[in-house]
């Protein structure tokens, strides 16, 4: 007799990522010990960038089946092993996981796993040993691994800055500008161990703690998740775990969300939800945090301008 392995959904939002999408996909197809059903929700991506995207999900998973996302039917997807699901509009990164969560939690998965496009998992057993993690102790809500990018920085676990830390960002991003980053890289310890906050990137969550979240919020577009979640986790008396053991790669590359400047703006928008309905702050202290996100501003602004100078100078001299 063998025991039934636990049901794990693994979504993936995307988003022009045909280019990260067929490694992502590979590596969850080699997980073992794990019952896994892969959810694909694409929020809205140009039609060439989908239809690549849609090719290779069914010629990896030739069992799967492309749906639109309202079309979804929980007693339909259970017996597929994989769905791509179609989403009319970018309606955000925590809107597209939902979509995808809801999904996993109606055909019966304990725990979902989020994973970017762009993150690559090698072990066979990462997600077995994720599972193994979170469900040892129920007030786990959260797991992850350790998290390098292509630079080789770890990106796991991360932490939240506290008020004089965040006041003092433009001071912090001047002084990277001349001087480099010289803070060195925290070592992590060989066992698992309980962290605040965890990369967005790739983590695994209980179902049942989404349930009792509402599942994730979707007032911010894109940035601060992973803030809103670790408030979340701590308001419950739960807690967040991580096993450094194992490894994933983001190989996340910034240029492909768009300019520096687009990006602060998206960010310093969710920042400012975040603290307005999660934070701790009265509204003195979230006005001086507001002049710290428009000094950073000024900052990314005058160093776009002082390249593109740069760059018409040499291409004058060339």
């Amino acid at each position: 007799m063998t025991s039934k392995l636990p049901r794990v959904g693994a979504v993936i939002v995307t988003y022009n990522s045909a280019e990260d999408l067929p490694k992502c996909l590979t590596g969850l197809m080699t997980q073992q010990g794990v019952d896994l059903d892969i959810i694909v929700v694409d929020n809205d991506s140009r039609c060439k960038e989908r239809a690549t995207m849609e090719a290779d999900f069914l010629s990896l998973l030739p069992a799967g089946r492309v749906l639109c996302a309202d079309e979804a039917c929980p007693n339909d997807v259970q017996v597929l092993p994989a769905i791509f699901l179609r989403n009319s509009v970018n309606s955000g990164y925590s809107a597209g996981n939902n979509i995808g969560v809801r999904v996993a939690s109606a055909t019966g998965c304990e725990t979902v796993l989020i994973i970017n496009p762009d993150v690559h998992l090698s072990a066979p057993d990462y997600v077995a040993n994720l599972v193994a993690l979170i469900t040892a102790d129920e007030r786990t809500a959260v797991a992850c691994s350790a998290m390098r990018n292509l630079s080789g920085a770890q990106e796991n676990p991360m932490f939240e800055p506290d008020l004089f830390e965040e006041l003092l960002w433009p001071v912090k991003m001047f002084a990277v500008g001349l001087f480099g980053r010289t803070k060195p890289e925290p070592q992590l310890p060989s066992a698992p161990f309980k962290v605040e906050k965890v990369s967005g990137s790739c983590f695994l969550i209980r179902t049942d703690f989404l349930q009792k979240i509402g599942y994730f919020d979707q007032s911010v577009f894109l940035y601060c998740e992973e803030a809103i979640l670790m408030v979340q986790v701590r308001s419950y008396g739960w807690h967040m775990i991580m096993l450094p053991s194992i490894e994933a790669v983001h190989a996340h590359q910034s240029t492909a969300k768009g300019d520096q400047l687009s990006r602060y703006k998206i960010w310093s928008d969710s920042r400012r939800y975040f603290h307005a309905t999660y934070g701790e702050y009265g509204a003195v202290l979230q006005s001086l945090l507001s002049g710290t996100r428009w000094m950073t501003l000024v900052l990314i602004k005058a160093r776009q301008g002082l390249r593109n100078i740069r760059k018409k100078y040499e291409a004058k001299n060339a």
